[in-house]
């Protein structure tokens, strides 16, 4: 049995002959890693590397994965303790080396000693996974701390900056109202000498002197009214601006006729206004209140509309000569609900203090709780608004075919360069279609690629949008071509040069020996779509004798069959109808190929 340190046991195993661990052959010009200690011939780490960088600009040891480049690997020379063995001699011919492997087999020590070798380098291994995984695992908990520390600087600076400009807000408008308060109290002392005055000349006087300083005392007192009226505080309610919470949108609103409009109790409704979030809201007033407030007070309601539902901070504000009602609050808001108050005013505060020219105004204002829920909120309103742009587009844009068609037989036919057909495709607007096939090209294109016609079979010829599209499964491999032509009939128009013929036999195109094309057909737009409806209906009912559009030609399904790419343009057709005369005039067909 095997006995020793482990260290003897290493330096054992390093003496014997060692294989390069990427070319599994006897060491050449032996270089270590100084990670791992593995050896390798130096053409195999050499060249190992110099791929590694080319592919990922990382070139690490293929053993324990640490970056490295060739230089830092040492070389070992010849005499070394860490030299590699060299080989058995050529002496020594193959049946006697696997009669030594056979039995070293079955020699218990040699086992042993093997089994030994390779539990020190799989230890060695784990060694080095634990050492890099244990690294990495502190490298990324220090870098997610760092992410934390950096965020919370971020946002505490943030926070730190808009508390500073609330505070300088606070300041120059507690200033603006210091300011306003110096200017009344100095009005109101001027007024209040002036009553002073009055009551001295009432208390020293005499009644006959009061009969002769009556109308001067009654002036005295009617100029300081008069003066009274004029002392107001021509001061705004302040709404702090901040770069956290956002601007709300406002609106006014007039109630006017109140008097009539409270004996019925006629609801009144707002315009419907937007935010500049795009929802859609109105305001909802019960003239002499609404349920349990009926007769009692106003009620006012804020409604959303239309749009994205969600929590809001909401105000309705009553505009009043000389004070304002305000009432404000934070709900969820769901569609055609309104939120407010039964009693938001008692009806007699209501007639004393703001009807003016019976009727009064109110004030209204919506917005998102903070800039990340209004962020949310046009997030999903670019949702709604993507939806409904594509919507749009297939209105304003309208398919009048789009149909998936199978093609069959598809292997021989690409062998042959035979023309396949899809069935005839109707269209909505009188006209009918099909595909024709080449899988294994046409023309000068044929075996190299797979070409793809349209044919028009009957109907009206009108400029169209059309769109071929070979399927895949792979949704990213669907090969889609569009073309917008004044196509003819008898005459198809489509790509030689669809696809390439190998591309579409290796990459999954062909299956169960079929392939699966979608042709989409539209007029290039809705307004073009009811003008060739209405050319069809008016063809339809022409007279039995009325001249007819030429017959179909039939294409023969042969090697050599493929569509005409005939120059000459169509004659003039004249068509008489009981309504009026049509003439339509077909221009010069330039290719059967892409423009």
């Amino acid at each position: 049995m095997a006995s020793g340190s482990a260290d003897q046991r290493v330096q054992q195993c390093q003496s014997e002959t060692l294989q390069c661990p990427i070319c599994m052959k006897p060491i050449e010009d032996p270089r270590l890693c100084a990670q791992c200690s593995k050896l390798f011939c130096y053409s195999c780490i050499h060249q190992w590397l110099q791929k590694a960088n080319d592919e990922s600009g990382n070139p690490a040891c293929p053993y324990c994965r640490c970056m490295c480049t060739i230089d830092s690997f040492v070389k070992i020379l010849e005499g070394s303790p860490l030299y590699p063995c060299k080989p058995v001699a050529d002496g020594i011919n193959a049946t006697d080396q696997l009669g030594t492997d056979a039995d070293a087999r079955k020699d218990p020590d040699a086992i042993l000693h093997r089994l030994e070798k390779l539990l020190l380098e799989t230890q060695g291994f784990f060694n080095e996974t634990n050492k890099r995984v244990t690294q990495e695992l502190k490298k990324q908990k220090t870098l997610l701390e760092q992410t934390k520390n950096n965020h919370i600087k971020t946002v505490n600076l943030m926070s730190q900056q808009e508390l500073r400009e609330i505070h300088q807000q606070f300041h120059a408008k507690k200033s603006e109202i210091e300011a306003w308060s110096e200017i009344l109290t100095n009005k109101l002392d001027k007024h209040q000498f002036d009553i002073a005055s009055v009551e001295a000349t009432l208390q020293q006087s005499s009644p006959k002197e009061l009969v002769v300083k009556q109308t001067e005392i009654e002036n005295a007192c009617g100029k300081v009214t008069e003066g009274l009226k004029s002392v107001t505080l021509n001061i705004k309610p302040h709404s702090f601006k901040s770069n956290l919470i956002p601007e709300p949108t406002s609106w006014k609103f007039t109630v006017h006729k109140y008097s009539s409009i409270r004996r019925t109790n006629e609801i009144q409704y707002s315009d419907l206004v937007s935010d500049d979030i795009g929802s859609v809201w109105r305001l909802e007033v019960h003239p002499c209140g609404y349920e349990d407030a009926k007769n009692t007070s106003l009620s006012i309601f804020l409604q959303l509309y239309n749009g994205i539902e969600g929590h809001y901070h909401y105000s309705v504000e009553l505009l009043g000569p000389a004070r304002n009602h305000i009432y404000e609050a934070e709900e969820y808001f769901e569609l055609r609900k309104g939120w407010g108050q039964n009693h938001f005013i008692d009806l007699k505060s209501l007639q004393e203090s703001f009807l003016v020219d019976d009727g009064f105004e109110i004030k209204f204002a919506v917005r998102a709780l903070n800039l990340v829920d209004k962020y949310g909120k046009l997030e999903k309103r670019a949702d709604l608004l993507t939806t409904e742009v594509e919507h749009l587009k297939k209105i304003a844009y309208p398919d009048c075919l789009d149909e998936v068609v199978t093609i069959r037989n598809v292997i021989d036919a690409a062998k042959s360069a035979a023309c396949l057909h899809s069935d005839i495709l109707c269209d909505d607007i009188g006209g009918q279609w099909r595909l024709q096939i080449y899988p294994g090209g046409n023309g000068e294109c044929r075996g190299q690629f797979i070409s793809i016609f349209l044919e028009f079979c009957s109907g009206i010829p009108n400029k169209y949008e059309f769109t071929v599209a070979l399927l895949h499964q792979n949704v990213k491999k669907i090969v889609k071509k569009t073309l917008e032509y004044t196509i003819q009939p008898s005459l198809p128009f489509g790509w030689k040069t669809f696809l390439g013929r190998e591309e579409l036999i290796n990459n999954g195109y062909i299956q169960k020996d079929s392939l699966s094309i979608r042709l989409t057909i539209k007029p290039p737009n809705a307004t073009q779509k009811l003008h060739y409806l209405r050319q069809h209906l008016e063809q339809t009912r022409e007279p039995a004798g009325g001249n007819k559009h030429p017959a179909r030609k039939e294409s023969v399904v042969s090697y050599d069959s493929k569509p005409t790419t005939s120059q000459e343009p169509f004659e003039s057709r004249i068509r008489k109808a009981s309504i009026s005369l049509y003439k339509n005039l077909f221009p010069k067909s330039s290719s059967t190929e892409q423009p």
